[in-house]
């Protein structure tokens, strides 16, 4: 998935969001500058406002020839900045501020700020990564309907800056609670199934949150696929058997889980609207519909390591 070979930063326009987890943007500010003289390369930086069209400042950074764009964020800032260089040569570079950081963890992407500005200096080689489009938009970890919706719906930023990640696993505790399987049509290129579902996950990243575990044995950012993960408990009694299998790993094992995959296109209808998260953000509700994006975008990465296609990957 990656190059092994050092690519050479010459310009960077780095987005920081102030707002992001709890780190303090003049620090992320000043260390990102300091790794980047060190190697006499400089930096424009632009920190994030409310209700700016951020995909838009990005592009325009692009065409106006900055090489790599660094989203300094969560993985909702990493999922805005990423959509203004989709289709670009340019590199995108990931520093994770966020509570989760999703895609960082899949990547290799160091979550501590001084090795992340390292990496974004170099040495470091280049992923090229999947995208999930909906409307105009892409997403690159998770497009979700049901309960991760719900949770990140009722999810507060004051309880995301106090309790991190645990806040996450505590509205998703109280909003299982009474929650019923939602009657659902999930067609994943030609295939189509019709079932009760607790969650529909449209999986790009495999990694499931802060908690180390996987959505799928089988999920990559960079196969060109798309893994649709229905899961379909009869009762409540189902979710420890579910939790265990998730565990330890025996996805293919839970009866209750059904995976579907796409290389073109998803669409989601619930017989009632169900909401729709994308990248950790309400984005939308059902019916839902996806394309698949191959290599969207360019992505700064940890070098090295034989990748399976011969090339060299960050795992």
């Amino acid at each position: 998935m990656a190059s092994g070979q050092e690519t050479k930063v010459s310009r960077v326009f780095a987005v920081v969001n102030a707002h992001s987890g709890q780190a303090d943007p003049e620090r992320v500010i000043q260390t990102l500058r300091t790794h980047l003289a060190a190697r006499d390369q400089d930096c424009e930086i632009h920190e994030t406002r409310e209700h700016e069209d951020l995909p838009s400042i990005v592009r325009e950074a692009v065409r106006g020839g900055f090489d790599t764009i660094v989203a300094a964020g969560g993985d909702g800032t990493v999922s805005a900045v990423a959509n203004g260089v989709v289709g670009s040569d340019a590199r995108l570079a990931i520093l994770p501020l966020g509570t989760t950081n999703v895609l960082a963890r899949e990547l290799g992407v160091p979550l501590d700020l001084e090795a992340a500005c390292a990496l974004i200096s170099g040495p470091n080689g280049t992923a090229h990564i999947d995208g999930m489009k909906v409307g105009a938009f892409c997403y690159f970890t998770q497009v979700g309907v049901g309960v991760d919706a719900l949770m990140i719906h009722d999810t507060s930023e004051v309880d995301k800056r106090r309790m991190g990640a645990l806040a996450y696993v505590w509205t998703m505790t109280k909003n299982l609670v009474g929650y019923k399987p939602r009657r659902m049509t999930i067609t994943a290129d030609d295939r189509s199934v019709r079932t009760r579902s607790l969650q529909v996950l449209l999986a790009n990243c495999g990694a499931l949150g802060v908690s180390g575990l996987r959505w799928g044995p089988d999920v990559q950012v960079d196969d060109g696929r798309i893994d649709v993960c229905i899961f379909r408990p009869r009762s409540p009694l189902d979710y420890p058997r579910i939790a265990w299998n998730f565990l330890v790993g025996r996805h293919g094992q839970e009866t209750r889980l059904t995976y579907l995959k796409a290389s073109r296109s998803v669409l989601v209808q619930a017989d009632e609207p169900l909401p729709v998260q994308g990248d950790g953000e309400i984005i939308t509700q059902t019916p839902l519909t996806v394309e698949i994006i191959p290599r969207a975008v360019r992505v700064v990465v940890p070098a090295k390591i034989d990748d399976r296609q011969g090339q060299s990957r960050t795992r």
